[in-house]
């Protein structure tokens, strides 16, 4: 799949929030430290020892997804060809009890992995994403496990907060923090390694009295498992990606 394709256009596609809310005084945001690793971790899944379940979905003559199992015959992780090109697409990795604790996902043609999400006891807890295609880690999301799922995806409808490397630089300089279903913006662009006081804006919310929608900038992160929306505005992002 190429990184231009629709379902990268999904899979990156922007807020909710962005598309429908106006803006408002901002609220509070929360500040993490300002670097982090960017390197992409793949966890490698053996599909070529003897504990291997291979299906055929579409019935083509080829596995579509492979199953690894332990002695005791517990699945450990799996590997799916989701558009039967013969490449992974995801690969799952479960813990001890069988609950999900690692998915990977690969939306390029050359099967790569390009998104992260880690779980806690079969909560989701963290997404991090390659929106780029350079094959380094530029957007994180961070989740509670405790907040309710969407009934189609399994997933929390937003992250709680998130962090992002806009202009590639390998440091942090922008923050995204939810209340509700308003998310709160700021932006370091004067590289401090702090928001910019005057950047900060907040989007969202049912009692918006605007509905004034901002212009679409590069995609960012969806924020519900991979519904399409707008993306978010030049002047949330510093005008860069």
């Amino acid at each position: 799949m190429s990184l231009n394709s629709p379902r990268v256009a999904l899979f990156l596609a922007g807020l909710a929030a962005a598309s429908c809310g106006g803006t408002e005084k901002p609220g509070p945001v929360a500040v993490a430290p300002r670097g982090r690793s960017e390197k992409i971790e793949h966890e490698k899944c053996d599909v070529s020892g003897s504990n291997v379940e291979a299906v055929d979905t579409n019935g083509d003559g080829k596995p579509d997804i492979r199953r690894v199992y332990d002695g005791s015959k517990h699945e450990i992780c799996r590997v799916t060809d989701l558009n039967h090109d013969g490449k992974p697409d995801l690969y799952e990795f479960f813990d001890d009890s069988g609950a999900i604790r690692r998915r990977e996902f690969s939306y390029g043609d050359t099967g790569d992995v390009n998104a992260v999400e880690i779980y806690e006891a079969g909560k989701l807890v963290q997404r991090q994403y390659d929106t780029t295609g350079q094959h380094k880690i530029d957007t994180w999301d961070w989740f509670d496990p405790q907040a309710p799922v969407d009934a189609k995806t399994g997933r929390p409808l937003h992250p709680i907060r998130r962090e992002r490397d806009i202009h590639g630089g390998g440091t942090i300089d922008q923050w995204w923090t939810w209340q509700g279903d308003k998310v709160t913006i700021a932006t370091d662009r004067n590289g401090d390694g702090h928001p910019d006081p005057d950047s900060a804006i907040t989007i969202g919310g049912a009692d918006d009295a605007g509905t004034a929608t901002p212009a679409p900038s590069q995609a960012t992160p969806g924020n519900d498992g991979g519904s399409m929306e707008a993306s978010v505005a030049d002047n949330t992002d510093g005008g860069a990606q």
